[in-house]
């Protein structure tokens, strides 16, 4: 144990490095047989998260705030589970795909938060997670070219499908989106703070790259982030801040030609607008799944479910981040998603804070924030310990 504890920081380095590696390896087997065996990317974020929990055992000194809420969030987790309505209770089926599963990667962030605090890692371990982070994202540039220019669907964010966009080495483009909004706000923060030009370049990088992802999260995140940068952060805020209003207003009259035009550049899109309207189009059906997750509460949940929650969550999700949550786990849900916002606010300076309530305002939209264990991981890597006052812009 000694000489786990000697080379702790190595071995996190290792072990994060891994999910990047094994969820290549995992998008690869189930893009090219799906019917096989393909959740290696599991295996790794089980195994690490078994490491987790022996060290924070091993090195307990005193029950952590963290600690009591996963505590807490455990039993109110129990207590829905006794108030589903499925008979009997598939214990086998929620483990692999099902509540279990789900709880377990909400989970996932807390035992890394209390897990981070017991150990107290080295400044420099979350350095060398964040410059290999990016080499990474480096990396993954030349497979978007590939997949792009060559057509590859192993590469192509929805393969075998018309819709436009390359992932990369990422199993899903959703997670890949996150990725490389982490990316833009770390060099964003260094650029504004610092006026590092290096932090610049990189930032119109990542920019570029996250829009071959053909993701309408990043399209989202980066609307919200010119408009903060217009508003607080340029030399010209005071006369933006009358011009915007003035250009929404403009806007709201030329709206159908607008979205006419955008349309016409994607045919599946416009498919989509003209089947099922603009709010589809825009949240990709998420309303349609928000009014079949209302209508089974409707008709299904008792007094202690609204307090509880209670719900099948693989097959009611809405993937709004903060109604999922609350379906999934009732009050305790919505506590836990303050909670977990609260953790990467805490000590923030306006700039970062900013930065951090934008990514959080995309993730309520489109969701898959918390839920991506290692997007989560990595975003509350970012603020708490790279994204520091006076801090070294990290190069690769």
């Amino acid at each position: 144990m000694n000489f786990i504890k000697k080379n702790i920081d190595s071995i996190i380095i290792v072990f994060l490095m891994g999910f990047f590696i094994s969820d290549f390896i995992t998008s690869i087997a189930f893009k090219l047989t799906p019917n096989s065996f393909y959740r290696y990317s599991g295996m790794v974020k089980l195994i690490f998260e078994a490491f987790m929990i022996v060290m924070i055992v091993v090195y307990f000194k005193k029950p952590l705030k963290t600690l009591w809420f996963i505590i807490f969030f455990a039993l109110s987790f129990i207590i829905s589970q006794f108030l589903l309505k499925e008979t009997p209770y598939d214990f086998k089926m929620h483990i692999s795909i099902g509540n279990i599963y789900f709880f377990n990667r909400y989970l996932y962030l807390l035992i890394f938060i209390l897990f981070v605090k017991t150990l107290l890692l080295k400044e420099h371990t979350y350095k060398k997670i964040y410059r290999y982070f990016e080499i990474f994202l480096y990396l993954n540039t030349i497979a978007l070219l590939v997949g792009y220019f060559f057509h590859v669907e192993t590469f192509r964010s929805y393969e075998y499908t018309t819709r436009f966009g390359v992932s990369g080495f990422f199993s899903k483009p959703g997670e890949a989106s996150y990725m490389y909004i982490i990316a833009i706000i770390v060099n964003y923060y260094f650029w504004i703070s610092e006026k590092n030009k290096t932090s610049f370049y990189k930032l119109l990088f990542f920019i570029t790259c996250s829009l071959c992802l053909g993701q309408k999260k990043i399209i989202l995140f980066l609307l919200l982030l010119g408009i903060m940068h217009l508003i607080h952060y340029n030399r010209f805020k005071k006369i933006i801040r009358i011009a915007l209003p003035v250009l929404f207003v403009i806007f709201l009259f030329v709206k159908d030609s607008f979205i006419q035009l955008v349309l016409s550049k994607s045919p599946f899109w416009k498919n989509i607008y003209e089947e099922s309207g603009l709010v589809s189009t825009l949240f990709s059906y998420r309303d349609q799944l928000l009014v079949k997750a209302m209508d089974y509460i409707d008709e299904n949940w008792s007094f202690l479910n609204y307090i509880f929650g209670g719900i099948d969550f693989n097959t009611f999700k809405v993937e709004f981040e903060f109604i999922d949550l609350y379906i999934f786990m009732g009050f305790a849900g919505i506590i836990y998603y303050l909670y977990i916002v609260s953790s990467y606010l805490n000590g923030s300076n306006s700039l970062k804070r900013n930065l951090i309530i934008i990514v959080f305002i995309t993730s309520l939209l489109s969701g898959g924030l918390i839920l991506n264990v290692l997007a989560a991981i990595l975003l509350y890597i970012a603020v708490k310990y790279i994204m520091l006052p006076n801090n070294t812009p990290q190069t690769a």
